[in-house]
C-alpha cells in the first residue's frame, strides 16, 4: 500500500507514515486491546513490519538490537498497564547505552483517565507509564489530543535520534490512535538552531600545549565513538597521528582489532598490557567515555601523572575541569575531523608504539591450552565467523570472556547491554539486529542464566526460521555471581550455585524446532563449520566445568614495576 495522500487520515495511519519515512523498516511489540489499531495499521502498508515477541521486554531489548545494528531508530509497542510496564527494562537499558529507540504504548479511553483524581488506579490496567519512565527518558509524553500526534511524534524521534542519543515514549490513549486527523493542518515541532563550536572552541592552546608535550600520548575508545562518522574521521587521524589506542567495553567496535594502533581492551576485566599502558600513559585523550569506576577504579595511584582530554556530547559526563583535565564538548568525529587540521608532532611515538608491541606480546590474550577453554573455544569461533558478523552478547562471565578472547577484524561487531547489564538481553537483542541487517551473519552469545530470561524469543525464532546462531556457554551456574560469593561470603553460593539449576538446552532446542549440537572438547570444535553455515536457528552448547572461572592468570591490574619500567622510557623532558 502506498503511503496515504488523502488530507484525512487516521492518527494510527499518521505515526506509520513517520517511522517509514523515518527509516524505520521492523516494529516489535506484542499486541493488546489498547494497541491493536496501531498494529492493524503498521500491518496495512508496505516498507514496514510488525514482528510479534512473546514478552514486551523481549520486544524492547530487539528495539534495542535493531538501533545498534542499523544505526537508526528502534521502535517496540506495547499495550497499557503491565505491557507498558514490560517494556521498562529496555527502555532503561536504551537510556545506559545511549540508544535511539522509541517507545508506543496503548492508553485507556479519555472516561478511563484518573488524571488528577486521588486513586491508585480507575480502569482496567491503568498505569501513569509517562511518570514511571521520565527518569530515564530523554522525551516522555501522554498524547492528549489527535491534533497534537505531529508535535509528539516529530519530538519524540528527534529526540531519541539527535545529541547523545536515548530512548522516548509516547502514550496513546485508545480513542486517539483511530481518530482522524487533518495532516495539512497540524502543528509541527520546530528544533532550535544550535550553535556550532568552533575550531578554537574544540581545541585550545592549553590542549595543543599539553598534546606536544606528551611523551606516552593514548586514546580511550568509548561508546560514543561507535559511528560511521567518527569511524572515517579515526581512520583520517591515525593516518597522520599513529596513536595508540585502547579501549572500553562499549568502544570495543570502534577500530578494527587488527589495526596498528589498536592496544586492547581495558578495565576490571580487560586486558593485562592494555591496563598497563593506560596506567603508564601521560596524557590520555578519552573519546566518548564515561570514565567510571570498572574502568579507572585502579587508576587512582596514577591519576596525577597525566593529563586527560576529554571529548563527549554530554556535558554532565565531565569531571570539573582542572589544570590536567581539559573537557571538551562536542561531537567525537568533529574533534578528530579538526584535529586533523593541526600540525602534530609527538617526540617519542615511535619509541611508545614499539615499547607497547613488545609489551602485547609479553602478555599474549590467547594462551595455547590444551583442552577446551573459553579462550580456545572464542579463537576458533572468530576466526570461523564470516567477516562483518555482528554479535550480540549477554550479561556475565561469557561476556567478559567475549570481550578478552573476540577479535573484530574484517568489520565484526560486538554489542552488549553495557551500562545496565541486563540478562535476557542477547537473544531478542539478536533478532532485531538480525532483522535490520538480513544480509549479515548474527549470532547471540549468551549464558546459561540469561538463555532461562529469554526463552519465550526462541519461538520468534522459531516461528520466522530467523537465521539467528545461539551460542550458550553453560557451567550450571551464575558464574560471575559465584565468582563474588566465593570472594566475598566465604564461599556460600546461594542463588548461583544452591538453589540454581539451568534447563535442558537440548530438549529446550527440541522443543521449539532449532537445530542443536554440543561441545564438550576441542576435538568438537569441528562442528561449529557446519552449523554456523547451516541456514536458520541453531543453538550451540558449549559445557565448561561448573567450578570454571574463565579468565587467565594474565588479566590482572598492573603492577607498580610494569607502569614505571613503561615511564622510564620516554622520562627525559616529560612534563
Amino acid at each position: 500500500m502506498a503511503i496515504n495522500s488523502q488530507p484525512k487520515t487516521t492518527v494510527s495511519e499518521y505515526i506509520v507514515e513517520q517511522l517509514i519515512n523515518s527509516g524505520v523498516n521492523h516494529v516489535f511489540g506484542y499486541t493488546g486491546a489498547n494497541i491493536t489499531y496501531l498494529i492493524d495499521a503498521i500491518s496495512s502498508y508496505d516498507g514496514i513490519e510488525y514482528v510479534q515477541a512473546y514478552h514486551e521486554q523481549g520486544a524492547a531489548f530487539a528495539a534495542n538490537g535493531y538501533a545498534q545494528a542499523a544505526g537508526t531508530l528502534g521502535v517496540a509497542i506495547a499495550s497499557s498497564g503491565p505491557g507498558a510496564l514490560n517494556l521498562v527494562t529496555g527502555i532503561a537499558n536504551a537510556y545506559c547505552d545511549s540508544i535511539a529507540t522509541l517507545y508506543i504504548c496503548g492508553d485507556l479511553s479519555r472516561r478511563y483517565q484518573k488524571n488528577t483524581l486521588p486513586l491508585r488506579q480507575d480502569g482496567f490496567q491503568s498505569i501513569d507509564i509517562v511518570s514511571v519512565v521520565e527518569p530515564i527518558t530523554k522525551f516522555a509524553e501522554v498524547v492528549r489530543s489527535p491534533d497534537d500526534i505531529r508535535y509528539c511524534i516529530e519530538r519524540a524521534i528527534y529526540e531519541a535520534s539527535s545529541g547523545r542519543r536515548g530512548p522516548a515514549l509516547l502514550s496513546i490513549p485508545h480513542w486517539i490512535q483511530h481518530a482522524e486527523i487533518d495532516p495539512t493542518v497540524l502543528s509541527p515541532f520546530v528544533v532550535s538552531p544550535l550553535k556550532s563550536a568552533s575550531l578554537d572552541e574544540f581545541i585550545s592552546e592549553e590542549i595543543l600545549e599539553t598534546l606536544s608535550r606528551s611523551r606516552r600520548p593514548l586514546i580511550l575508545l568509548g561508546g560514543g565513538g561507535a559511528n560511521s562518522e567518527t569511524d572515517v574521521a579515526m581512520k583520517r587521524f591515525l593516518g597522520c597521528n599513529p596513536l595508540p589506542a585502547v579501549a572500553s567495553l562499549c568502544g570495543l567496535n570502534v577500530l578494527s582489532h587488527e589495526h596498528q594502533s589498536y592496544v586492547g581492551f581495558i578495565g576490571d576485566y580487560g586486558h593485562r598490557h592494555a591496563n598497563i599502558a593506560l596506567a603508564a600513559s601521560d596524557c590520555l585523550i578519552v573519546l566518548g567515555s564515561r570514565m567510571d569506576e570498572r574502568q579507572f577504579g585502579f587508576l587512582k595511584d596514577y591519576r596525577e601523572n597525566k593529563s586527560i582530554i576529554h571529548v563527549d556530547i554530554d556535558r554532565s559526563e565531565f569531571l570539573p575541569k582542572s589544570e590536567r583535565y581539559f573537557p571538551v564538548l562536542g561531537l567525537v568525529s568533529d574533534f578528530l575531523n579538526r584535529l586533523c587540521n593541526v600540525s602534530l608532532e609527538f617526540p617519542s611515538l615511535v619509541e611508545w608504539n614499539r615499547e607497547l608491541h613488545h609489551l602485547k606480546e609479553h602478555y599474549p590474550v590467547h594462551t595455547t591450552v590444551d583442552c577446551l577453554s573459553p579462550a580456545s573455544f572464542l579463537l576458533e569461533l572468530f576466526i570461523q565467523l564470516a567477516p562483518d558478523t555482528q554479535a550480540f552478547v549477554d550479561v556475565g562471565l561469557h561476556q567478559m570472556c567475549t570481550a578478552q578472547f573476540g577479535m573484530l577484524t574484517h568489520g565484526k561487531k560486538l554489542y552488549f547491554s553495557g551500562g545496565l547489564g541486563s540478562m535476557g538481553y542477547s537473544l531478542p537483542a539478536a533478532i532485531g539486529g538480525h532483522l535490520a541487517r538480513l544480509g549479515r551473519q548474527t549470532i547471540c552469545i549468551t549464558g546459561d542464566g540469561g538463555l532461562m530470561m529469554s526463552l519465550p524469543e526462541l519461538q520468534t525464532l522459531a516461528r520466522d526460521r530467523l537465521d539467528v546462531k545461539i551460542i550458550v556457554f553453560n557451567n550450571q551456574c551464575l558464574g560471575m555471581v559465584r565468582n563474588h560469593q566465593q570472594a566475598m561470603l566465604d564461599g556460600r553460593t546461594f542463588g548461583s550455585v544452591d538453589g540454581y539449576l539451568a534447563g535442558d538446552f537440548k530438549k529446550i532446542s527440541s522443543a521449539f524446532d532449532i537445530k542443536y549440537c554440543r561441545i564438550r572438547d576441542l576435538n568438537d570444535l569441528k562442528l561449529l563449520d557446519e552449523i554456523l553455515h547451516t541456514p536458520g536457528p541453531s543453538l550451540i552448547e558449549v559445557l565448561f566445568p561448573h567450578d570454571m572461572t574463565p579468565f587467565p592468570s594474565s588479566v590482572n591490574y598492573p603492577l607498580e614495576g610494569d607502569v614505571c619500567s613503561l615511564q622510564d622510557l620516554t622520562s627525559d623532558g616529560d612534563n
